[in-house]
């Protein structure tokens, strides 16, 4: 089964950045919008799947990037979605 994570951000542009850079490493990732959990100040956020995180945090130490959350995302057996910090 494929782990599935999200990135928040503060703000839209350095969601944005921070898609373009993992693309750039060739790391498949798709920008969107949050879900309502996890939307503060900014509601669009970094999608993808069996993501490299380590790999994804370091190019992001590079740049002076820092998430305001990596959560990995799960669905129970009664299709409930849930959100669990991974950083």
């Amino acid at each position: 089964m494929q782990k599935e994570y999200i990135i928040a951000f503060s703000s839209f542009y350095k969601a944005a950045y921070a898609e373009d850079l993992l693309e750039a490493e060739g790391i498949r990732v798709t920008l969107r919008k949050l879900p309502i959990e996890l939307a503060k100040s900014c509601s669009t956020g970094i999608y993808g799947k069996d993501l490299p995180i380590e790999r994804v945090k370091e190019i992001f130490r590079g740049k002076d990037i820092y998430p305001r959350g990596i959560y990995l995302m799960s669905r129970d057996d009664n299709g409930k979605t849930t959100y669990a910090l991974v950083r």
